[in-house]
């Protein structure tokens, strides 16, 4: 006596049905996490010129984003000028 809730049958359980939701989200909380903890694993948030060559001069990165539009003529000319007080004169 006591199974299935009265019923002879067993009759249908919620029980199950919810047990398996909590798992499905369970489990599809994990892979989503990895997914996003993962290196590589998008581009959001990634900030401008992070994609570029390892072998890439300076000057090439500041063109290229300048090129590119991730950074205004302002910047461009501020970074540029920088760049050369910073090697100082060849």
């Amino acid at each position: 006596m006591g199974w299935g809730n009265g019923m002879m049958g067993g009759g249908y359980s919620f029980g199950w049905l919810f047990m398996i939701l909590v798992w499905v989200v369970l489990i599809g909380a994990i892979v989503f996490l990895v997914v996003k903890l993962l290196p590589g694993s998008g581009t959001r948030g990634t900030p401008p010129g992070a994609g570029a060559p390892p072998n890439e001069a300076p000057e090439q990165t500041l063109d290229r984003m300048f090129a590119l539009g991730e950074i205004d003529e302002a910047t461009y000319r501020a970074r540029r000028i920088a760049l050369t007080e910073m090697r100082g004169p060849r």
